[in-house]
This record gives C-alpha cells, structure tokens and sequence, in this order.
C-alpha cells in the first residue's frame, strides 16, 4: 500500500499535502513574483480565478470534497493566524474571494456555513464588537468552533484527511500491533463483507483508488477483496493510509466500535469477548468504549477517554419547567421508565436516543418541529426561534423589571447570540435549561421547608457534550450562600458537597456569581468561556 503523505508549510502558517493528493499546493496556492527585478520577491498567494471558478461550478479534476476540504482549513489557518498575531498566507482580498467561495461549495455537499465576516477587516471588526479583543484564546476558540463543525461533517465523507487536524495521538504502535495481533483470524466485518461494512464508516465512493482501472474505493475494495480474495492480505486494512487506522486515534476507535455494533454482530458472547479485549488493551493509553444507545436489546458503543463523561445511557431528560413542580413515579421500575402523571404541560420532555455527539441544537430543532407538529417546510431559523421563546419562559425573571435582564437570562441570550438555535448554529451543542437531575415527590413546603435527602434537584443549565461528557452551568444568587444578609456556612458546605456529589459522577461544573453576571463586562466574559470551553472539549 502507497504510505500516506506528509505534511510541510507553506508560507508561514499554511499546512499542504505532498502526496499523489497535493491538492492545496498546486490547486488553490500559488507562487508569484511580486515588483520588478531587482526588488521583486516571491509570494504564496491564492489563486483567485480558480476559487472564483470553483464558486459557480464544480471543477473537472478535483472533487467539491477536496476543494470544500482544502479551503475550510485554508480558511480556518489563515483567520487563526491573522486573529492570534499573524502570520497569515493571503491578503484582504484573497480571503474575501475565498470566504464568498467556500459557504458555496459547502452548500453543494449539504453543508451549511453563515459568517458573520467578509474579510480580515471585517473579522477584526466582529471580534472587537463580540468583546474578544483582549483573549487570543478566545479568537483561536471562535475560529474552530465556526469551521471544525463543517470540517466534522466533511470528514463523516472523507474520514481520513481527519490526520491533519489531530491534536493527540494517545494511542501508541504497541497497543495497535496488540490490537491487529488480537485480532489475527478473526473477521472484522462480521456478518458484513469489506465494502459493506467500511460503508458504514466512510464514504467509499468519494475515496480514492488505489488500483487504476478503478475510480474511488468502493471499488478497489470490492475487486481485490471479495471478487479477487486473494489479492491483499488479511491485515490489508491496518496499513491503508485511506482509512487511518495506523495513525489517528480517532478513526481507530470508530473502527473498533463498529466492529461490536449489532448490524456487524449479533453473537452477544462474541461481541462481549471483543469488547472486553478491546477495553483491556487501550486502557493503557487512557480509552474505553462504553455503552451509548441499543438497539433492538443490543448495545451500542462508542469511545471516551477513561474518567471522562458520565457512564450509562440517558434515559430522561426534564427542563424548562415554567410552571408547578411536575409530579414523577415510576411506570416500570425494573427499567426505571419515568412516568408524569401532574404538570406534564409545564416541562419538557427530551425522549430521543443520545448520541455519542452528544446534543446539538440541530437535534434540538428536530425534536421541536416534530412535538409541535410543525411544517416540513418551516425553516429552521423560524423553528429555532420558537424553540428559544421556550426555552425562554424558565429563566428566572422579574415582573416589575420587564426590561431587567436576570443572570440566567443573562447566559442563556449571550449563548445563542454565540451558538444560535438556527441553521447557522446547528452543529453546536444545546444549552438546557432548568434540567431536572433528581427528584423528590414531595415540595419544599410539603417537607416542612427543609432541604430534600437527594441533594440539589435541578441544575440551571446543562451541556450534553459529546463522549459522554456532561457540563452543568450554575448561575449563584444571593441565597446559595447567605440566610438574609449574614453569610451562611451552612449553606455553603451544602453547595460544595452538591458539586462534589456531582463531580463524582463525571459530571464538569461551572459557577457564576450572580454579582458578576449584572456587570457590563459579563457578555464578554461569557463568550470568551463558552469559546474556550467548547474549543477545550475533544
């Protein structure tokens, strides 16, 4: 098998690919001499004519994968560069040919990319008014968090280039000989032949060919492997560069969950076999694969680093309460299905199966348009605005101060000013508010206004994130700490043995003050830790 290409700079801060798939070198960059001899010098500059081509039309020999591949990271490198110090590859100009190029290309793949810029002056302009002036951090946490979305989605077409952006290679050459080893005489596909099963994974018609008499994959694959068997030997799949196995960590790790998903195999002893070997061999490299969903009765998995994320599969997910307490039993105990037999209408009830991406706004507008029987052809800008008048009407509010925005409030607009409930947004995760973690049949008042055994019953906002990783905001008032105006060590110990309580179920927690909340400053506050929380997570 050809070895998989290298990566080199261009200019100062622009990666490329030297292989027979050098497609950003000698497609999108090229070198021009700028003045005349003997002041002239060379610059790496874009190739506009091409870009501009390329916006109205797919080109002849490049596929819109890998121009939409190549100009996402071209894109996102350069507004990186120039928003962290510069260092960027092209001009004014050039970006703006290419950010006018790229949102439509992406269109043509299903893909869908709104900037809020232009240009560099523009993006300078946009980050001085989102109030990330004084945070590189936040600027470089803003830039993936607007193209790694799209790059995430290319790369469920073209899994492989994925190698370029890898930030940690945790697993070692040992644990992968330990796993190919493991594995010798045993059939990864399963119940499914070679083409079958890597559908599932990549998308086999747009992968090149390494054969050529045949024009992607697909079928390469299906010649050498299952009508000519003979041809590649057992282990082919460790060593091809196309699929990643040898190098990144993440395309191994789907790899191996899928090998034990039910579509591939429905022996169960078999699949707790492999899944016992699998754990075994990367917990020394600090992963494991959990159970995320099922189906059919059969488990599905997917990987989390180990002592991440909460373990299990989510089952209820009740917030936005606007309204009296809902009241909870147990219709089946033995699988702990939550029945809400009083104030179902002033909650809502999450019921869908958590993926291991966790919960995007995308599925959240889903969901909506689906509970409220919405029209097909509402758009999904129209269906997220009715989603946040919502999710709107459970943040604390004050009558008498209509215009007064209360600290919760205060999250949740400056979240979806960041991450919309909208097309534009749909990648990112969901912000939940008044999210329901235990529950006590009984109100305070019934109790006789003592606290509840379970501890804190619900949590003010909540992030599914993906891996299993669940990250709870915590907006403090006044009467988290203090009974009237004396400080309250009583109720501090209360709220730290909460989050410790928390902390050791795999939960992250974040707290604000709501003294800090009410400050001027707090919208940028809040951007710069959303942006780096999000641009922190794997």
């Amino acid at each position: 098998m050809p070895k998989r290409g290298s990566w080199s700079w261009i200019g100062s801060s622009q990666a490329v690919r030297r292989d027979n798939r050098d497609v950003t070198k000698h497609r999108f960059l090229v070198a021009r001499q700028i003045g005349a001899e003997p002041f002239s010098y060379t610059r790496t500059c874009l190739d506009t004519s091409l870009v501009e081509r390329l916006r109205n039309t797919s080109l002849d020999d490049m596929t819109d994968l890998d121009a939409a591949y190549e100009l996402t990271r071209l894109a996102m490198v350069d507004l990186e560069a120039f928003g962290t110090g510069g260092g960027e590859t092209l001009d004014d100009q050039e970006i703006a040919v290419l950010l006018r190029t790229l949102p439509a290309v992406l269109k043509r793949l299903g893909v869908a990319l709104k900037l809020p810029f232009r240009d560099f002056k523009s993006f300078k302009s946009y980050w001085k008014d989102q109030g990330m002036s004084d945070s590189y951090a936040a600027r470089r946490s803003y830039v993936n968090s607007v193209f790694g979305p799209a790059l995430d989605q290319l790369d469920e077409y073209h899994p492989h280039l994925r190698q370029s952006r890898d930030q940690t290679r945790r697993i070692t050459d040992v644990t992968r000989r330990r796993l190919r080893d493991g594995l010798a005489g045993a059939w990864w596909g399963g119940t499914l032949d070679e083409v079958q099963f890597l559908s599932r994974l990549y998308d086999l018609d747009n992968l090149p060919s390494h054969d050529s008499r045949f024009a992607n994959a697909a079928r390469d694959i299906w010649q050498h492997c299952i009508n000519n068997p003979a041809d590649w030997e057992d282990d082919w799949i460790w060593h091809d560069e196309r699929f990643g196995l040898a190098d990144g960590d993440e395309a191994l790790l789907r790899f191996l969950a899928e090998m034990l998903h039910p579509a591939a195999r429905t022996d169960t002893a078999e699949v707790e076999r492999l899944h016992a070997f699998f754990n075994e061999t990367l917990a020394h490299d600090g992963y494991e694969l959990i159970e995320v969903d099922s189906i059919s009765g059969a488990p599905v998995f997917a990987a989390r680093t180990i002592g991440a994320g909460v373990p299990g599969v989510m089952k209820n997910l009740i917030f936005a309460a606007d309204g009296p307490k809902p009241e909870f039993v147990l219709g089946d105990a033995i699988n702990n299905d939550v029945l809400i037999v009083k104030n179902e209408q002033f909650c809502l009830v999450y019921s869908q199966p958590l993926s291991a991406s966790g919960l995007t706004w995308g599925e959240m507008i889903s969901w909506w348009r689906a509970r409220e029987s919405l029209p097909a052809d509402m758009p999904d800008n129209e269906v997220g605005r009715a989603l946040y008048k919502r999710l709107w009407t459970s943040l604390h509010s004050d009558p008498e101060r209509p215009k007064w925005l209360s600290p919760e409030q205060r999250v949740f607009r400056t979240y979806c000013e960041l991450y919309p409930i909208s097309e534009t947004g749909a990648s990112h995760p969901a912000l939940l508010p008044q999210v329901y973690l235990h529950m006590d049949p009984k109100t305070r008042k019934e109790r006789g206004n003592k606290d509840t055994a379970l501890g804190r019953e619900r949590m003010d906002f909540l992030l599914l994130l993906p891996h299993g990783v669940r990250v709870v905001v915590e907006v403090d008032g006044k009467h988290h700490y203090a009974e009237g105006d004396e400080a309250s060590p009583r109720l501090y110990a209360k709220m730290v043995a909460e989050d410790r309580a928390l902390r050791l179920k795999g939960y992250e927690v974040y707290r604000f003050g709501g003294y800090e909340l009410g400050l001027n400053s707090a919208p940028a506050m809040l951007r710069r830790f959303f942006a780096e929380l999000l641009g922190s997570q794997p």
